[in-house]
């Protein structure tokens, strides 16, 4: 798989992606356009030609280093985020995962806290924090030196405070985390930046 070819299937993942709330939170896996393994390969194959190759020729059109590190950025949280999601926004189960989070969010409104695990709109920790050392051994091999940004903190701020609102049941922060964008970084058909929606 080439550079480019690595891109189209990303692009094609998250042109997959639908917000189906408040009817459901995860789609068929049937509906993905390529195969997960495929799509999450692709990730590597783009996130490796991006930071020995793409950053490169990206910053060259900036004018400060302000400019630089926020390019690179918005491209290295939108990469590890679209990962992170792959398992977490499809899924075989889809029909019972989508029954338990309406009954999640009828809980919800009676101020209720079922163990429904919400999925991470910064990606999945693990999947997250995976691609996050493969992108830093790459940084490491050219540069040596440690990424600058340490760790995908948004993945796990997030997973903290929805465990921590799940232990403690509050409704209140868990009622807002429901109705806070599906995404975070990664583009998809009808989203709205910084969108906040009324579904609970």
């Amino acid at each position: 798989m080439t550079p480019v070819e690595a891109e189209k299937v990303i692009q094609d993942f998250h042109e997959s992606i639908k917000d189906l709330r408040p009817e459901g939170i995860v789609q068929s896996d049937k509906e993905l356009p390529h195969t997960p393994v495929r799509i999450k390969y692709a990730h590597f194959v783009y996130g490796e030609d991006f930071f020995n190759n793409g950053f490169y020729a990206e910053v060259k059109t900036r004018e400060t280093k302000d400019e630089m590190a926020q390019i690179f950025e918005q491209k290295y949280q939108e990469l590890m985020e679209s990962y992170g999601l792959i398992d977490s926004l499809f899924n075989e189960d889809f029909d019972s995962i989508n029954i338990e989070y309406r009954k999640y969010l009828e809980g919800l409104k009676n101020n209720v806290v079922t163990d429904f695990r919400m999925p991470n709109p910064f990606g999945e920790t693990k999947p997250v924090h995976e691609f996050h050392n493969f992108l830093g051994e790459i940084w490491f091999l050219k540069h040596r030196t440690n990424l600058f940004n340490e760790s995908p903190l948004g993945a796990f701020i997030y997973d903290a405070v929805r465990n921590k609102a799940t232990t403690e049941h509050d409704t209140k922060t868990l009622i807002d985390l429901v109705n806070t964008d599906l995404t975070r970084s990664v583009p998809y058909m009808g989203k709205y930046d910084n969108a906040k929606f009324s579904f609970v």
